[in-house]
């Protein structure tokens, strides 16, 4: 629900994988190359016009052309960063490609022979993603960087833990912000891949989301506040969870697109209505903001001198990490620190 920053590190672990991507020695142009040639053996059975056959040859042609980008290496599909993607998106919807379905299921094989003679017919998108490798050779890459970046939790709800359970182990989830069904030549795109828990990837299907994880602008790092209105719940003294509200807003409510962006969060993926499953999270939060105070920060540094520290003292308290960077180790995180923010808690260090 915060973004990260493209900093000097962040480009280095795209640069990580990058390299490790093509450490597999894939030649991805030439895979997709090669779906040309399928196109044309079997367009028999396909029934393409020529003009329209023409337009999925230069799709994948084009694709090819760009996963090294010759012109300008900083903008091949592998590492092509957020603000150029609606560049590509607007060429590869463009009216050079009016013709091209994506979802049309075409014959791409035939077996001669064998158990399993005839046509094999698979989606031209999926066509696309085979041939760049995605399923195979991303999640592997990825677990390590996602693991050496920190990122535990849904970048959507802050709510889960990005895993999956997958042969009985747990796995990172990954979620294409603009899914690979519409945008396949964004499938294997480092700024693509967002870590999200099934609930989020799941319910979000094959819809874009609207908020993207990555940014360039420092100013754009926190769009959304969790509201729990943690004085009105004190001043009334209602104490019962049932009387806490949690709401996704704007963090800054004169901003008009982040005012839209929280709406559509919002209804995306239900935060209002999953946040009410964790009331009780919430009034512990605040009652923790009420009497965790210098008495008690001096008892602390008292008894335990060697372990002393902002971030210390912070996780013993509230459970979380003291820094809105490490806003995606924990779940419940945003929540915990936007209450605190709220209340104005600061634990200072000494």
């Amino acid at each position: 629900m915060d973004r990260i920053l493209i900093n000097d590190d962040i480009l280095k672990y795209a640069q990580m994988y990058e390299q490790a991507f093509r450490g597999y020695q894939l030649d991805v142009p030439t895979k997709l190359r090669n779906i040309k040639v399928k196109l044309d053996t079997y367009n028999v059975d396909n029934h393409l016009s020529q003009d329209v056959l023409n337009e999925y040859k230069a799709y994948v042609e084009e694709i090819a052309n760009d996963y090294d980008n010759a012109a300008d290496k900083t903008k091949n599909l592998l590492i092509l960063q957020p603000q150029h993607f609606q560049d590509y998106i607007d060429k590869y919807e463009g009216v050079a490609f009016q013709h091209v379905e994506l979802d049309k299921e075409l014959v791409y094989h035939k077996q001669v022979g064998g158990k399993r003679p005839g046509p094999k017919k698979k989606k031209f998108w999926e066509l696309i993603v085979d041939a760049m490798h995605y399923e195979k050779i991303v999640r592997p890459i990825m677990i390590p960087i996602i693991e050496a970046m920190g990122i535990r939790t849904c970048v959507y709800c802050n709510m889960q833990y990005a895993l999956t359970i997958d042969h009985s182990k747990g796995l990172y989830e990954l979620d294409h912000r603009f899914p690979k069904s519409k945008y396949p030549y964004l499938c294997t795109t480092f700024y693509n891949l967002q870590p999200s828990c099934p609930t989020c990837n799941h319910g979000k299907n094959t819809a874009t989301a609207d908020f993207g994880l990555y940014t360039t602008d420092s100013n754009e790092l926190h769009p959304f506040h969790l509201l729990a209105k943690p004085h009105l719940y004190l001043r009334k003294r209602r104490f019962n969870p049932q009387y806490i509200n949690i709401h996704l807003i704007p963090s800054d409510v004169h901003n008009l697109r982040n005012c839209q962006l929280a709406k559509t969060h919002e209804k995306d993926f239900m935060i209002d209505s999953t946040y009410a499953a964790v009331k009780d999270v919430a009034e512990e939060t605040i009652w923790r903001c009420k009497a965790y105070d210098d008495t008690y920060k001096n008892l602390f540094i008292k008894n335990f001198p060697e372990l002393y520290s902002k971030d210390a003292l912070h996780r013993f308290v509230f459970g979380t990490y003291s820094d809105d960077k490490n806003v995606h180790c924990r779940p419940l995180t945003k929540l915990i620190r936007d209450i605190e923010k709220d209340m104005g808690v600061i634990i200072e260090p000494v």
